[in-house]
Formats: structure tokens, sequence, C-alpha cells
């Protein structure tokens, strides 16, 4: 029987966001009172989604202690040496059997957004602020033939929107997702890149959806000024 699994991507140092996280991962960061790995689960279950995976690297021990029985951890440890594409390529299992969330562990979003992230789910949805281009982010386009491609090389003035790092998938649109990014590990590609990077050759299989989440519905936390903003629009 396929259910809904999520899969946190946790295990990054977060570098540029030494100021406000103090050695802490950044799913750690509290927005009133409260972590973000603890929202986002707490978001999870209002939305069916019991079976959490979270991919841990740095201070690991720290996120086990906040997690506690919520969820599954699973310990990636070239975490140092390459990006989230190789981090949920190590575990794509993961992605296969079942309807799937891939989800950044330093992003808030309003529980609406969450919720609207699995309505109707059919493909991929790709939580997507349609009405900003943000310069230093993760932006998406559509092409003339329906594939979408995903990420910084995207001029703001070429883009439909910024990606917020949430995406959900079905089963079978995971399998091709966990298909692509074992591939480019396997290759030796990819040390790198985000695992978005896939999405263009995803997405001519598969139907990608932009579910729009508004400019006051999400924040990703990278550095002290996107903290604030958290702040101000969560708490």
């Amino acid at each position: 029987m396929t259910y809904r699994r999520a899969i946190l991507l946790c295990a990054g140092r977060g570098t540029r966001a030494r100021g406000i996280t103090e050695g802490q991962p950044k799913c750690l960061i509290r927005i009133g009172g409260e972590t973000l790995i603890s929202r986002v689960l707490n978001q999870l279950g209002l939305n069916g989604v019991t079976d959490v995976h979270v991919i841990v690297g740095h201070e690991a021990e720290q996120i086990a202690r906040e997690v506690g029985t919520r969820a599954t951890l699973h310990y990636y440890p070239d975490f140092e040496s390459t990006n989230n594409l190789w981090t949920l390529a190590a575990h794509a299992d993961l992605l296969r059997g079942h309807d799937c969330a891939v989800l950044f562990g330093d992003v808030v979003v309003s529980d609406q957004a969450m919720a609207d992230l699995w309505d109707e789910l059919a493909g991929i949805h790709l939580l997507v602020d349609l009405s900003t281009r943000l310069t230093g982010t993760m932006r998406v386009r559509r092409a003339a033939d329906g594939s979408v491609d995903m990420g910084n090389h995207i001029a703001p003035a070429d883009a439909d929107g910024n990606y917020v790092g949430f995406l959900s998938a079905t089963s079978a649109a995971a399998g091709l997702l966990a298909d692509a990014v074992a591939a480019e590990m396997a290759a030796g590609c990819g040390t790198d890149a985000y695992f978005t990077s896939v999405m263009a050759d995803v997405s001519t299989a598969v139907p990608v959806s932009f579910v729009d989440a508004k400019t006051d519905e999400w924040a990703e936390i990278d550095d002290e000024d996107d903290y604030l903003l958290a702040k101000q629009r969560f708490e």
C-alpha cells in the first residue's frame, strides 16, 4: 500500500549562517520558540505524513536529541565534501515505493503552503513563489516543451519564480527522481550540485506542477537577514 513519506535534508554545515546557528545545524534554528525541524514534523503530521526520514551529517547528535522517535535518522558521512544531490542519491531507495516529499531543512513555510504541497498530488509538485525572482536563490523556469529547469544559473528575468525548497511526488515520479540522482552519483557527477539539477531530465518523463507559495508564506534561512525576515513572518 502506498502511503506518504518525507525526506528532510539536514546534513549540511550551514557555514553562511554561523552567526545565528552558533555551531548548531540550521534545522535547529528557533522561530517562535520552535525549531525548524520540529515545526516541519508537526506540519507533516497534520497532512498524514508520519513516515519521516532525516538525513544528517553535521552535529547529527544534536538533531537526534531534538527529533527523538518522531523520525528515522540516516547519517551521511560525506556531508563536508558533497552537496545534496549526493546526499539524496546515497539514500535514493527512500524515494521508492511511496508518495514522497523532499524538503530542505533550512526552510520554514506556512501551514497552508505545506497543505497545498500535498493537494491533488500528481507527478511532481514544486513549491514555488511565483511572485518573486530573487538573485542568489534557486529559480525555476518552464520551457516551451513543458520541461522544468531549476537553479541559480537561470537569470531572474527568465525565471517563472523562486523554488521554496519543498517538493512532493507520487510514487512513480519519486522513483524516477531516485533513478536520476542515483545515476548521477554512479557516474561520479554532481558532487557540488543540488539534487534539483536533475529536474530538467525528470520533467520530460513526468508532469511537474508549480504550487504557488505566497511571498509571506515561506523563508529560507541562509544568513542573519533571512533569520530576521523569518521571525517577522512567522512569530
